[in-house]
């Protein structure tokens, strides 16, 4: 611990160091607001009503005369969600009594995270005016909290007090990415001998070390710090005793916090403090930025009842590259430069809107550049982690800093964690699997399996479809102005790809439970099993549920209805022609009880139903019905690299019903008496394979109709007239023949064919 204190010695020195005088004449950033702690102008804001709008009057006396503006931006506080419709923003032009004017031209967001408006202009007119008033007039909007407006003007004058300024900056470029690491302001530093150093990481209890040095895995130890430490740094309070319902507390604010950020900048010239002004302004920063904070461990009884924090918990920083991680203390921003070319970066501090622009030297500036080359970022790994009931498979934990095109706003970042035995065959199969919210996330991969790679990595949309989201997300951009992209598919698309490069995947043998994105993506899943509680197959009738796409109607760029992308059977029905993975579908708890009474049944059969008429490949079970053994093995020993039937109107289904829990059998399958064998033909003039009845079924033989899927060669344009024979096993007289004829999808069905226990040749030719 002694290193560790010289260590936190040095930093501290370092930053006294930055602590220059205070310039006479300099860029100067600061806030009007009505009255907030530590804002340099607070109480100068005044809100009042007129005909509609909300007026924000600013008293700008304070700005000098004829003073430089170089910048202004406008906060507005909301209720935290996307708005449906713009926020309509003006500078009014009269105010007087009950009335208010205004010039008309609504102020702009400032991009790419458009959170704040661009005021610049405003605040120049009326300083180049002499008025030391300038009032915006405001729609109300949903949310709105007025009195918590600010204006903040970046100006050319004396600067006042400074917040203490960032040190230790330094920058490392890899895999496309510029990694930005730098050290806190002094109130959100942890002391000394709160840091603590991991030498394993396990679900059975972490194994901290005395210092820096060699971990286990061939890694360091790893540094961090405790919950208790993060909690302590945040003004928060532990939830360390139990919550006495089903549900963790929510947290309680346990004392002062510096209102703190960080602001980083980027220029191809160097930046001082003389030119900082036109340096492009990359993001803002939150404190403890540096640490990944959602690894805490939560404990409880039963059913998630009693639920507490558990204070010692670590709280790892982040790794910016394989073993080399962040000293508790620092921050860390990611930008993902879209050009090649050279780029020097600058980081200052903020305190309640007032920004040290004036001491702008090496330890918040760079000197020399970094030379950036544009990349396919790929995820870094943090740490390596034993699980709880095995030491083999190894658990590899690894972050991802996304920007556009695979989020919607730059440097967001997700979690991934793969489990791979060292001993595993190669070609080796894959199962993908997601991580959703942040309760004990470490112990996201139960028991994995040596048999195969174990995939999971954090979604998007915590519980809804990996497909897209509205571009305005997380932003003041209306959702009626925004289209929806598919930024989530693109996202698990690149990560999918990562780990078949990664490791040496067989993948005809990749397995996983991403219903709405593998309906997309066949050449990825060949077969996704999923429901064994619920699915959920059309997300339209659940209230709110697709409310961050926007407005019913709403297109994605692609010119989809985006909420009819939300139903299995909406996508299905729509595109036929297109070849979805085998899917296995299972409400095990039935249509009234367990997830299913929680959820809703009514989604169930309807979008069975869908299936069905688009003669895509499925098989469904419901109410604790199980499928055979035989059937069960060709699922678990089938390549599913090859063409595969799509089974409907099978005389040996049950009726699922209508959506209606009362309508219908109570418990069934659909297709589940159906197999097929592996010795097919596909040719492009010619399509066979063996069908047959399971050993279980209760008759001997039934019809169904068979259509042709996952094709490789075998292609049949709309119109195209071919010949068909069924022949039983060992016979060359047929048991039926006949023609069909291609529709216009290209699909060619066999209706009522005969299938036996005995089995049945299927030949399809022209």
């Amino acid at each position: 611990m002694k290193s560790t204190c010289r260590l936190y010695m040095a930093l501290v020195t370092a930053s006294l160091l930055v602590s220059g005088p205070v310039a006479l004449s300099a860029t100067v950033c600061e806030r009007w607001c009505a009255e907030q702690p530590k804002a340099a102008h607070a109480g100068t804001l005044a809100v009042t009503e007129a005909n509609g709008f909300v007026c924000l009057r600013f008293d700008l006396s304070a700005l000098p005369g004829q003073a430089t503006i170089h910048d202004a931006r406008l906060h507005l506080v909301g209720n935290g969600e996307q708005p449906q419709e713009p926020i309509e923003v003006f500078v009014a032009t009269r105010v007087q009594r009950r009335e208010v004017r205004h010039d008309g031209k609504r102020l702009s967001l400032e991009p790419p995270w458009y959170r704040r408006f661009v005021a610049g202009d405003a605040v120049r007119r009326s300083a180049g005016g002499g008025h030391t008033e300038l009032t915006f007039a405001v729609a109300p909007f949903d949310g709105f909290r007025a009195g918590q407006s600010c204006l903040d003007i970046c100006y050319e004058g004396t600067a006042k007090t400074l917040p203490p300024q960032v040190y230790g900056l330094r920058a490392v470029h890899h895999g496309g990415q510029t990694f930005l690491i730098w050290g806190e302001h002094p109130a959100y530093r942890p002391e000394g001998s709160e840091v603590i150093w991991v030498r394993r990481f396990s679900e059975k209890g972490d194994v901290l070390a005395k210092g820096p040095g060699d971990g286990e895995y061939g890694m360091p130890n790893h540094p961090g710090i405790t919950l208790r430490t993060l909690r302590r740094l945040q003004g928060l309070a532990l939830r360390d005793k139990p919550s006495g319902f089903q549900g963790i507390k929510a947290l309680q604010r346990a004392g002062k916090i510096e209102p703190v950020e960080y602001r980083v900048y980027r220029s191809t010239e160097k930046i001082a403090a003389a030119n900082i002004h036109r340096a492009e302004l990359l993001a803002t920063v939150e404190p403890l930025s540096g640490y990944d904070a959602e690894v805490y461990k939560i404990h409880f009884k039963g059913e998630y009842l009693n639920q507490r924090e558990e204070p010692e918990s670590v709280i790892p920083t982040y790794c910016f590259d394989k073993g080399q991680a962040l000293r508790p203390g620092e921050v860390l921003y990611v930008h993902t430069p879209t050009r090649s070319g050279k780029a020097y970066y600058a980081v200052t501090s903020v305190l309640a809107g007032t920004e040290n622009l004036s001491q702008i030297a090496t330890a918040n500036s760079l000197a020399t550049p970094v030379d950036e080359r544009p990349g396919k970022p790929l995820p870094i790994l943090q740490w390596v982690q034993e699980d709880r009931y095995k030491t083999d498979p190894t658990e590899y934990w690894y972050r991802y800093w996304a920007a556009p095109p695979y989020t919607n706003l730059p440097s967001r970042s997700f979690r991934l964690a793969t489990a791979v035995s060292e001993n595993l065959p190669r070609p080796a199969p894959l199962s993908i699997s997601s991580i959703s919210g942040a309760f004990n996330v470490r112990e996201s991969i139960r028991v994995p399996r040596p048999d195969r790679v174990t995939f999971t990595m954090e979604r998007q949309l915590a519980w809804l479809p990996a497909l897209f989201y509205n571009e305005g997300r997380d932003t003041l951009r209306a959702k009626s102005e925004c289209k929806v992209d598919y930024f989530c598919e693109r996202y698990m698309e690149l990560l999918i790809n990562w780990i078949t490069d990664k490791y040496e995947i067989d993948r005809a043998r990749i397995e996983g439970s991403l219903l709405y994105f593998g309906l997309r993506h066949p050449e990825i899943f060949r077969k996704m099993s999923f429901g064994s509680y619920t699915a959920t197959y059309d997300y339209r009738w659940a209230p709110g549920s697709p409310a961050h796409l926007g407005p019913r109607g709403i297109k994605t760029v692609d010119g989809e209805d985006a909420w009819e992308m939300y139903s299995v059977g909406g996508y299905v029905l729509k595109y036929p022609g297109r070849d979805v993975p085998f899917l296995v579908c299972i409400s095990g708890t039935g249509k009234d009880r367990g997830h299913t009474s929680e959820f809703g049944w009514q989604d169930d059969p309807r979008g069975w139903a869908a299936l069905l008429e688009a003669r895509q490949p499925f098989v469904a079970a419901w109410s604790g019905q199980r499928f055979s053994r035989q059937f069960g093995e060709m699922l678990e020993g089938r390549a599913w690299d090859r063409t595969i039937p799509a089974f409907s109107n099978c005389s040996l289904d049950n009726n699922p019903g209508n959506g209606d829990p009362a309508d219908g059998d109570y418990y069934g399958q659909i297709n589940g008496y159906l197999l097929w064998g592996e010795d097919s033909v596909d040719k492009p003039g010619r399509w066979e394979m063996t069908l047959q009845v399971t050993d279980n079924c209760p008759v001997d033989a039934c019809t169904v109709d068979v259509t042709p899927r996952h094709c490789r060669s075998f292609r049949t344009p709309g119109g195209t007239r071919l010949n068909w024979i069924n022949t039983p096993p060992g016979s060359n007289r047929p048991l039926q023949s006949g023609t069909v004829t291609a529709d216009r999808h290209g699909l060619v069905t066999i209706e009522g064919l005969k299938v036996t226990k005995a089995g049945n040749r299927l030949a399809i030719w022209r």
